[in-house]
């Protein structure tokens, strides 16, 4: 059975242009904030999430903001993984 476009089953969300942006800068922040600061960097990480949780709630792209919080809790949570991998925490 064939579906088409039109059925609405197969269709895709559109994103938001800021969205991978967003999301590179918030993995170079987040690998960065773990590396130089260690723990002081999850500092840099909830400021993030609560900039990111401002711009949904006054109603900004939501997108982006998703894409900036999975991007530091992705860079900084790799590098403290890494860490702990290596033995150094």
């Amino acid at each position: 059975m064939n579906r088409s476009a039109d059925d609405g089953g197969g269709g895709h969300t559109p994103i938001s242009p800021l969205m991978v942006p967003m999301l590179l800068l918030g993995i170079i922040v987040g690998f960065f904030a773990g590396y130089f600061f260690v723990w002081w960097g999850l500092l840099a990480v909830i400021a993030v999430i609560v900039i990111a949780a401002s711009m949904v709630f006054s109603g900004r792209d939501r997108d982006g903001a998703t894409g900036a919080v999975a991007g530091v809790v992705m860079g900084y949570g790799g590098v403290i993984l890494l860490a702990l991998f290596r033995g150094v925490l």
